[in-house]
């Protein structure tokens, strides 16, 4: 008998598991980058919204009543508008469309926490407020 040594050989699987580690971890992180930095484009899109919303509604409470037609003062309104998105932080535009509505359009920066998608998420929104005087039936446009 010839004493030959038996070398044991590996299954040929062997070492499948690290590859798709190595391929599925970096795509897994790359999905949750995406999702952390999506989130603070959303949170831009929301306080842009509400700022401009906010901005829109302090204007509206310049109320002219000293004539017999009751409209917004549109001077106070925009300086007013304009106060609100100063101490918000925001930059932003004031508009008066007319004798009872203000429009605001405003700017927000959000950083982004990852910064896959750039260091910081931009939304711009836009609100405008009509001043209602009287009532309403709920029939009427």
């Amino acid at each position: 008998m010839t004493a030959r040594a038996t070398i044991a050989r590996a299954p040929r699987d062997a070492g499948s598991v690290s590859v798709m580690v190595a391929v599925l971890v970096p795509a897994l992180l790359l999905v949750f980058a995406l999702v952390v930095d999506g989130s603070a484009r959303l949170r831009a899109i929301a306080r842009a919204d509400a700022v401009a919303a906010e901005a829109a509604r302090a204007a509206n409470t310049a109320v002219d009543t000293r004539s017999s037609n009751v409209g917004v003062d549109t001077v106070h309104a925009a300086r007013t508008a304009a106060d609100y998105l100063a101490r918000a932080g925001h930059p932003g535009q004031v508009t008066i469309t007319g004798p009872r509505a203000v429009r605001v359009t405003v700017t927000v920066t959000e950083p982004t926490t990852i910064g896959l998608l750039g260091g910081s998420a931009q939304a711009t929104g836009t609100a405008l407020a009509q001043l209602g005087v009287g009532t309403r039936d709920g029939n009427l446009p």
